[in-house]
């Protein structure tokens, strides 16, 4: 009996004991699948899951037609696992892909010669890599198989569905057109940080918002098929379109490197700008930078010189003191000057012409027709200095434009209670000062315009990865001179051209002109004293009945001597306006032109 209770107890023990166990197992497993399920899991995928980046691609740099000046090429490198090689004695299962049907085993050999058949390299070659690598470190789980491969080579070897086979995406920068535009679309440097031009003041725009994504791999480390899963997509850079036209670009660069060259002198700068809207279609600098080869390039001239280097400009700034003065009222294009070769009007004050010649009865557009000194200086003192100031001021001197590159310089402008006599005078005659070549365009951009000057433009917009258009603020239009004076000053403009003795070298048919030569002496930096040489411009606006475009062009220093720098600047800005009158069809002058007397 006694024996029969304690089997019985027994019994109970083992059942209590068996219950216990299944609510403990119960309990573990509700908190498995119920309660901590979520962190479990995530856990797990932590030690499973593999991040990798998505690279977000930068945007493009376009012209104003969307032709491309830069963009984003596209490449990848081909990995594998050495050690995941050998697995399984170098074997591996995927499905048939011939038949589209059941799996097939593979060999790691033969895997080798698929990948080699794409990449262009023997299987032969492909097992080194792999040799190599696991005599360096048995344990090795990464190996180059081809670096810098296209997208279909890419998705051709992805179809090869080789477990241990990875692949890394990279970019690189490339601009398809050289040197043309270089100046203006600027480079990248090391790990395609951007170092100048549009790519670094666009940087914002251009620059994407890299994505991510995952994948699980086994205990091997080799990649669980259909696991990946992309956790955040990838937002590519914006487009920025610029204002310049490609093939315009490209002539005017090759008309400004072409008179440099004859001339032998030491830079040239060529722009052309739209009268009505102050876009710049062509901004040309002699021997612009290659963005794909920048160590090939003259470090001088790797930035967009139109826009950070100013000079004095001389002559062609006496448009702006005769508009001054027909604009106050104090003179007219028909206001008489008794004009000498050279003037001492005050104590330490002097300045003359560029010839000598007798007192000469000039009216005020025989004195800008003959560029005189004398005369300019003579009558531009009629005004306060005060008073010319601001008109400089009006015509952008000495004001910064926001054309849309990372540094444009304001040139230098002093105010003039800091101005002694005899930069009084010399200011009227474009000395004295400096600007760049892009504000002298906005001088003649002014008078063409009926005396409204528009901010320059370079950079036109920035279009985001979701089409989304944002131009960019270029400052607001300013009223420089009256309608009627900027009339005015175009038939003087008109009259210098016509009585110039460069007349028959500027002269495309069909076409009027008006315009100013400019031959201006520059400081030194080293001594501080004028250079004996100059730099010569032409200042042209097209047509002269009907004003659309605005060139400027400068050759500095010539070795061959100022005359032929006089005649290559005049020579560039044909050339560019000949191209300008092709590329936008810009239809004949009509009408005739009486030029306004230039003597009494």
């Amino acid at each position: 009996m006694r024996s029969l209770r304690t089997a019985a107890l027994r019994r109970t023990i083992a059942l209590a004991i068996v219950v216990i166990a299944a609510l403990v197992f119960l309990v573990r497993l509700v908190d498995v699948q119920m309660v901590s399920a979520a962190a479990l899991n995530e856990d797990a995928r932590d030690k499973r899951a593999v991040p990798v980046k998505i690279a977000s691609v930068r945007g493009d740099i376009v012209d104003r037609n969307g032709e491309v000046l830069a963009t984003t090429d596209e490449r990848y490198d081909v990995q594998l696992s050495p050690k995941n090689t050998t697995l399984n004695g170098g074997k591996f299962p995927r499905p048939d892909l011939e038949r589209g049907i059941g799996t097939v085993t593979v060999t790691a050999k033969e895997a080798f010669g698929e990948i080699g058949a794409l990449t262009g390299q023997s299987a032969e070659e492909i097992q080194k890599i792999v040799d190599d690598a696991l005599a360096e470190n048995p344990k090795s789980d990464f190996a180059y198989v081809k670096r810098g491969i296209d997208l279909p080579t890419l998705n051709e070897l992805k179809k090869l569905q080789i477990p241990w086979l990875t692949f890394d995406q990279h970019h690189t920068r490339d601009y398809p057109n050289g040197a043309v535009a270089g100046n203006l679309i600027g480079f990248n440097g090391f790990e395609g940080v951007p170092l100048s031009g549009v790519e670094l003041s666009q940087n914002e725009c251009l620059t994407g918002v890299d994505g991510q994504e995952t994948y699980e791999r086994g205990a091997d480390g080799v990649a669980l098929p259909g696991s990946v899963v992309v956790t955040e997509k990838a937002v590519d850079g914006g487009t920025v379109e610029l204002s310049i036209d490609l093939d315009l670009q490209w002539e005017a660069q090759q008309a400004i490197n072409a008179q440099v060259q004859r001339t032998a002198s030491e830079w040239g700068m060529l722009v052309v700008m739209d009268v009505k809207t102050g876009e710049l279609v062509a901004v040309a600098e002699d021997g612009s930078v290659d963005p794909n080869d920048v160590d090939a390039s003259d470090p001088a001239k790797r930035e967009a010189r139109s826009f950070t280097s100013p000079y004095e400009p001389g002559s062609t700034f006496k448009t702006i003191t005769a508009s001054a003065l027909i604009d106050q009222g104090v003179a007219t294009p028909y206001t008489r000057n008794l004009t000498p070769d050279y003037l001492e009007p005050e104590p330490g004050v002097r300045f003359g012409d560029s010839f000598r010649h007798e007192p000469m009865q000039w009216t005020l557009t025989g004195i800008l027709t003959q560029s005189s000194n004398v005369g300019t200086a003579t009558l531009g003192n009629l005004l306060p200095a005060e008073t010319r100031y601001d008109y400089l001021q009006r015509f952008g001197i000495g004001v910064g434009t926001q054309a849309g590159l990372p540094v444009e310089d304001a040139g230098l402008l002093y105010p003039p209670e800091q101005w002694d006599r005899q930069t009084s005078y010399n200011t009227a005659f474009g000395q004295a000062l400096s600007a760049t070549i892009v504000q002298t365009a906005g001088v003649y951009q002014t008078i063409a315009n009926d005396g409204v000057r528009i901010p320059p433009t370079l950079v036109r917009s920035c279009t985001d990865d979701a089409g989304e258009r944002t131009e960019l603020d270029h400052g607001e239009p300013q009223r420089a001179v009256s309608e009627q004076t900027s009339d005015q000053v175009m038939q003087m403009l008109e009259t210098v051209v016509t009585q110039g003795w460069y007349k028959n070298i500027i002269d495309i048919p069909g076409y009027r002109i008006a315009g100013k030569t400019g031959t201006a002496e520059q400081v030194d930096p080293e001594t501080g004293r004028y250079r004996s040489d100059y730099v010569h411009s032409f200042a042209g606006i097209f047509p002269a009945d009907d004003p659309r475009y605005v060139a400027v062009a400068s050759i500095a220093f010539p070795g061959t001597g100022s005359n032929e720098g006089g005649t290559a600047a005049i020579t560039a800005f044909r050339e560019v306006a000949e191209a300008t009158i092709r590329t936008f069809r810009i239809p004949p002058s009509t009408g005739t032109f009486e030029p306004l007397p230039t003597e009494y």
